[in-house]
């Protein structure tokens, strides 16, 4: 009931309002469906429990970036012995890590595409100096995927971090890795808000994303009236 209330209360033409990049409305059927949810969806499920961070003062230490910000550290990793990470390019992922080293924030949460057709989350907890990777088929990570990240660690700390597996659920289809692997990362950061989904439940895991999308967009849409 309370999906079909909001779907009757927005508008199907437009942008949708409340988030860092305002995407087409029609977007949201992907929620509402078996697609494999993409870019523009884990987005915004970030944006989130980016906002929902912000309301806890105790929390804000907690950074949650895109799903863009693990290809920064992965190109930054690349030429690094170049010098070229002090550019302006690189002047986001340089902040964040100087952030991080200086305990001015102390854990960084992100998904990343793995292959192109697949999501994981990774957990940076630099107080403990821990790495967390979630696969929710309980894969390794590729080849060479940590890489990165151990360089941009070190580079901003000095300090070797170990590796850990971050708690997931593990998958029963073949589209819910992005709704798992968000999960995860939210219930590692807030686990009282964010409970570990059930394999079986996924699909009402979508429809309450999609629900909450909504009602940031049509609060967006009421602050502006």
């Amino acid at each position: 009931m309370k999906i079909y209330n909001a779907l009757t209360c927005t508008s199907w033409s437009g942008k949708l309002g409340g988030f860092a990049v305002a995407e087409p409305v029609v977007e949201l059927t992907a929620y509402a469906t078996d697609e494999w949810l993409s870019d523009v969806h884990e987005n915004q499920m970030l944006d989130l429990l980016w906002r929902r961070l912000q309301r806890q003062p105790q929390q804000k230490k907690i950074e949650i970036e895109n799903i863009y910000f693990y290809g920064f550290l992965m190109k930054a990793y690349e030429i690094h012995s170049l010098g070229e990470y002090e550019g302006r390019y690189f002047a986001r992922a340089r902040e964040t890590g100087d952030a991080m080293a200086s305990g001015l924030s102390s854990c960084i949460g992100f998904l990343v595409n793995v292959h192109g057709n697949h999501w994981a989350a990774v957990v940076i907890n630099f107080e403990s100096s821990t790495i967390f990777y979630g696969d929710s088929i309980y894969k390794k990570p590729p080849t060479g995927f940590l890489a990165a990240l151990h360089w941009w660690t070190h580079h901003h700390t000095g300090q070797h971090f170990k590796e850990e597996s971050l708690i997931i659920t593990h998958q029963q289809d073949s589209f819910s890795c992005g709704l798992l692997s968000f999960n995860a990362l939210a219930h590692h950061v807030l686990p009282s808000e964010y409970p570990l989904i059930l394999a079986s439940q996924v699909r009402n895991g979508r429809l309450k994303v999609m629900l909450d999308v909504i009602d940031r967009h049509l609060d967006q849409e009421h602050s502006l009236a």
